[in-house]
């Protein structure tokens, strides 16, 4: 098959491309070439072509003779107010484009959204599903809570968090709870349903075994780590003050801390297991996937990204998770 990767500069997209060029042949789209840098292995493997989802123009000079596309982008982190308006308009260009291709499916990385009052980022996400619903070809999404693996954001915020502070003073939303899942599960999932009929326009909610709150994740990462942390949950401080307790204490900058909190205050558990009987699949458990990660940075194998976590700890070595430049960026 041929396959259209956008998000290529990502944090899925760059751990899903070996996995595709395996049995595939895939162009990889981005918005600035000069800052998409391959791995040599995979130089001569894939094709790169240049795209901006604001610009229709320019999208309509893509290849037509695609069989399926990833859509791996979202605006996570952008610091700009309308990053909704920016995600619809970027999803009906791309519609657009991908009609006028052979493409027969597009796979959607997207957010678990069971609430009534969801955050402005899972209720964007809703939004562009909705777009890429309107294609001729036929949708797959995938909606995942937190995932776990070395350079995933909320990953690695939980993990500088209980790195940083034995007693943590912290906000109401650690008592949300999450099923997240390793991103071992995620590129799984993410490959098992490209070409399948069966999972053609579904929707699937995926995750781990476990459910925890996110205080319960920060225990047992504490635990992995060998590290006896405290932790006291205070209802006093707002959105805003944890926003800023996020940014003063980890490495991501604000509007990602924003983000983040934002969309923490929603429950992130699995309510539909249909895909459960059509891909029948273990996944690993938290702490395992947890160990996993670490196994990554013991051995300096983190997937190395550009920007989202501030410049005040850039000894961590930690970079943007998502495209190549603001407002599109990949799963999170």
């Amino acid at each position: 098959m041929k396959i259209l990767l956008t998000g290529a500069n990502g944090y899925i997209g760059k751990r899903i491309l070996p996995i595709l060029v395996e049995q595939h042949e895939v162009l990889c789209m981005v918005r600035d070439p000069r800052r998409f840098n391959l791995p040599d292995s995979l130089k001569h493997q894939v094709q790169v072509v240049q795209g901006d989802l604001l610009q229709p123009e320019a999208l309509q000079q893509l290849p037509k003779d695609i069989d399926a596309a990833y859509y791996l982008v979202h605006s996570m982190g952008s610091s700009k107010d309308d990053f909704s308006e920016a995600e619809r308009v970027g999803a009906e260009n791309f519609v657009s484009y991908l009609n006028s291709t052979t493409a027969k499916q597009i796979i959607y990385l997207s957010g678990i959204s069971n609430d009534k009052e969801l955050s402005k980022h899972l209720t964007s996400r809703l939004k562009v599903e909705e777009v890429l619903a309107g294609a001729i070809a036929k949708l797959t999404v995938l909606r995942a809570a937190i995932i776990i693996g070395s350079g995933s954001a909320s990953f690695e915020i939980i993990r500088d968090l209980v790195d940083k502070l034995p007693i943590m003073v912290t906000p109401k939303w650690l008592k949300s709870r999450c099923q997240p899942i390793a991103i071992r599960d995620v590129l799984f999932y993410l490959t098992e349903v490209l070409g399948r009929k069966d999972c053609y326009n579904r929707q699937f909610e995926i995750g781990g075994p476990d459910v925890l709150t996110y205080k319960e994740m920060l225990l047992q990462l504490a635990k992995v780590r060998r590290l006896r942390r405290h932790i006291i949950t205070l209802p006093v401080l707002t959105p805003r003050l944890s926003s800023y307790w996020l940014y003063f204490v980890t490495s991501t900058n604000y509007t990602l801390a924003k983000s983040l909190v934002d969309s923490l205050r929603n429950d992130a558990v699995v309510r539909d297991h249909s895909i459960d009987t059509l891909i029948p699949h273990q996944c690993v458990p938290y702490e395992e996937a947890v160990s996993m990660a670490f196994t990554k940075i013991e051995q300096n194998s983190v997937v190395s990204l550009d920007g989202c976590f501030s410049e005040r700890h850039h000894t961590l070595q930690l970079h943007e998770l998502y495209s190549d430049s603001p407002p599109w960026r990949a799963d999170r």
